[in-house]
């Protein structure tokens, strides 16, 4: 088991120790359960009290308390646990070259020592690089290229020749690279349209279980280094999403819209064709866009409002309605 003295875990996190830093932790736990091997954290003022009779070995806090718990004053506890969580429970890598007997390896394709490659996983004729983790049932198509010390979580499918890059985290039953949804119509029918293009995954992007990206038809689809894509979305065929984007749960975004650096997008977040979403834009959950939104700032509803706006508008309709207050439904 791996652990650390809080002194070490100070200095992770550049926080400021108060109490005893040669005390050992093993790993994170809630304030009330927390044996004394454990780290903590306290978010909120409202949990001072809890944290005064706490047993765990330490604490983080952006303000110093009264415990006997020794403390890790921090600017911000959120982004100083994360940092901790993954000091303890960091991403697999694979530390020995491992195929299973059952996984299907193409002859041709390259595999850079070491990788680990689970039950019933198919491989095509692609590079992987080393420390790549391939789970149960993972395939991946023909001409692909992945980086070093990725992990893919059981059932997840690259198609024939996308190209991700290193510490990609994909989770169960994504699909990356899937024929964008190219039809064109004759009298009553649909013809397929081929999509000829590519599917580009930058470095440390996170991709969620169930959601999907689409190749282009085309030229790239393209996610940015470092954005996360939560579960169940849809991204299709020729679209662009920039650095360092959260795209939450159940959005849908459709073809050849660019999403700009640092974009926060909540859940259940529809996006229209052809749209330019500037840097530093932020949808509320369940918006419709179907117009592009240049300037940064935050936006929800649908029509789409600045944030301002749009609660204000709110507040008026719950107005008209004899017996309803701001409060009210």
């Amino acid at each position: 088991m791996m652990d650390a003295s809080v002194a070490e875990l100070v200095q992770l996190v550049a926080g400021r120790l108060v109490g005893d830093g040669a005390r050992r932790i093993v790993g994170l736990g809630d304030l009330r359960t927390a044996g004394p091997d454990r780290i903590g954290f306290v978010r909120d003022a409202r949990y001072a009290a809890v944290a005064k009779v706490t047993r765990a070995g330490a604490l983080l806090t952006e303000d110093e308390l009264v415990t006997s718990a020794s403390q890790i004053v921090v600017d911000d506890v959120d982004v100083a646990y994360a940092k901790v969580a993954l000091r303890f429970h960091p991403v697999p890598r694979a530390v020995r070259h491992e195929i299973h007997p059952t996984a299907v390896v193409d002859p041709a394709a390259v595999l850079e020592e070491p990788v680990a490659i689970g039950p019933r996983a198919v491989i095509g004729k692609s590079r992987i690089g080393a420390g790549t983790v391939i789970g149960a049932g993972v395939v991946v198509g023909d001409d692909c290229t992945i980086g070093c010390d990725c992990f893919f979580h059981p059932n997840a499918t690259v198609y024939a020749g996308v190209q991700i890059g290193q510490r990609a985290l994909v989770h169960a039953n994504a699909v990356l690279g899937s024929d964008g949804f190219g039809y064109a119509r004759e009298g009553s029918r649909w013809i397929k349209v081929p999509q000829l293009g590519a599917t580009v995954i930058d470095e440390d992007v996170e991709i969620g279980a169930g959601t999907t990206i689409d190749r282009a038809t085309l030229g790239v689809t393209r996610i940015g280094a470092r954005t996360k894509i939560d579960n169940l979305c849809h991204i299709a065929h020729n679209c662009t999403i920039g650095q360092d984007v959260a795209i939450a749960a159940n959005c849908g975004i459709a073809g050849s819209t660019t999403i700009g650096d640092r974009c926060v997008i909540a859940g259940n977040v529809g996006i229209s064709g052809h749209l330019n979403i500037g840097a530093d834009v932020r949808l509320g959950g369940g918006t419709v866009v179907l117009k592009d939104v240049t300037e940064p700032g935050d936006y929800m509803g649908h029509p789409l409002l600045e944030k301002r706006r749009f609660l204000r508008l709110l507040r008026v309709l719950r107005g008209l309605v004899p017996g309803r207050g701001d409060g009210d439904m």
